[in-house]
């Protein structure tokens, strides 16, 4: 019950933060709930040994209580600012109101350089108005209350030994501020840097999988595998890419692939197509997920073309003696990850399959297409029946050689 208690109170307003580092919230709520324990604690001490004042610190202290509840449902409703502005609004005049009721040199003051050294964790580098502003008032507030402390109170310090001690407090105020604008700096700079290693490390994996699935990977640990009634599968592959490996050093051949690969990267963002991976020298994009489209297949074989076009244009300027196979399918299929190390986006089903066998028992610079897909956009595209082909594990199946797009 009590460990559920911290953990609501610590956590309040963390998943509704606006900002990269929630440090700041849940440091919030701690010095609140800390502050609160500590008013409880110091109650029956006063109360015991000091009836009449510990009776009004025990006004004050309930009052504090009180108020620094509001600190984490402020957190809760997305009010951060308010409930940064309410804690250290309380704390401050609880410092104030304690020192003024029992009157005695008790160095309550020097919480006020506590404060000091904690604002810069508590702010973050939009509401640096803030945080000195509280700091100076703070700082204010110390020397205020030192000098009252010598001058008001009765001591047995002469006036010399009165200005040292008040020289040696306005020196450690200045020696505390110095050290929050310090941690304020290196504060500012871990934010920063956790920010930029944040944004990479998103940006990383949005390389790895779609923008819609890698948010779902962050906010679920389960299964990712959605069912698509609809969609269109791409494999292009180099014909005859072994004897290209006897020809060119390992250090030439993945530059020329990666060529070739970029190009297919921009034709794949250009159609709206998701690319799946890579495999050797094989190429793999699907259209109509992880969002259904229903251009699908017209996206594919536009693609396609363009492909062709791209990989003939780098065949010639390294004179490649080879051509493209690619193959289109339509489906119905299962797109997810599985898994739990190297983790990548891929697909499932027998279009799946079948648009691989496409590409496999395709011919050199040519994009064969299922019966499906030919359906699909034979308004869109010319086709050469190519008739049936023998499909390894699925038999006889239609296919189309995808010519181009019709005329207007």
């Amino acid at each position: 019950m009590l460990t559920s208690f911290l953990r609501a109170w610590v956590s309040a307003g963390l998943s509704h933060y606006p900002h990269e580092n929630v440090t700041p919230v849940r440091l919030t709520n701690v010095i609140a709930f800390l502050v609160s324990l500590i008013s409880i604690m110091q109650l029956p001490a006063a109360i015991v040994f000091w009836p009449e004042e510990g009776q009004r610190q025990f006004a004050i202290s309930v009052s504090v209580i009180v108020a620094l509840v509001c600190v984490p449902l402020l957190n809760r409703r997305a009010h951060y600012l308010s409930a940064k502005l309410m804690l250290v609004s309380v704390y401050l005049i609880d410092l104030v109101l304690t020192t003024w009721v029992w009157q005695l040199d008790l160095h309550i003051h020097f919480f006020y350089l506590l404060a000091i050294v904690c604002l810069p964790f508590l702010f973050v580098p939009s509401e640096t108005w803030c945080k000195w502003l509280f700091t100076l008032v703070f700082a204010g507030l110390f020397v205020l209350s030192e000098g009252y402390y010598q001058v008001y109170l009765p001591n047995n310090y002469s006036v010399a030994q009165q200005s040292f001690k008040l020289s040696s407090a306005a020196l450690l105020v200045l020696a505390t501020l110095l050290c929050s604008f310090h941690i304020q700096k290196n504060v500012t700079k871990s934010w920063q840097k956790v920010a930029f290693e944040r944004k990479r490390s998103e940006q990383l994996l949005l390389n790895i999988l779609p923008n819609s699935i890698a948010q779902r990977l962050k906010s679920s640990k389960g299964l990712i595998a959605d069912y698509f009634a609809q969609a269109s599968i791409l494999f292009a592959d180099i014909q005859d890419f072994t004897p290209l490996c006897k020809k060119h050093s390992p250090q030439q051949l993945v530059r020329i692939l990666n060529e070739v690969f970029c190009e297919f990267d921009e034709l794949s963002v250009k159609y709206g197509l998701e690319k799946i991976k890579t495999s050797g020298d094989g190429y793999m994009a699907a259209g109509g997920l992880p969002k259904a489209n229903s251009q699908h297949a017209a996206s594919c074989c536009y693609c396609a073309l363009d492909m062709l076009d791209a990989f003939n244009r780098i065949s010639l300027k390294y004179n490649l003696k080879t051509g493209l196979r690619i193959g289109i399918g339509c489906g119905e299929v299962v797109a997810g990850i599985i898994g739990k190390n190297k983790f990548s986006y891929d697909m499932w089903g027998e279009a799946v399959n079948l648009a691989s066998r496409m590409e496999s028992q395709g011919a050199e610079n040519r994009v064969q297409t299922t019966q499906s897909t030919y359906e699909l956009t034979k308004a869109l595209f010319d086709y050469e029946a190519r008739g049936q082909v023998n499909v390894k594990g699925i038999g006889p199946v239609t296919t189309y050689w995808l010519k181009g797009p019709k005329s207007p």
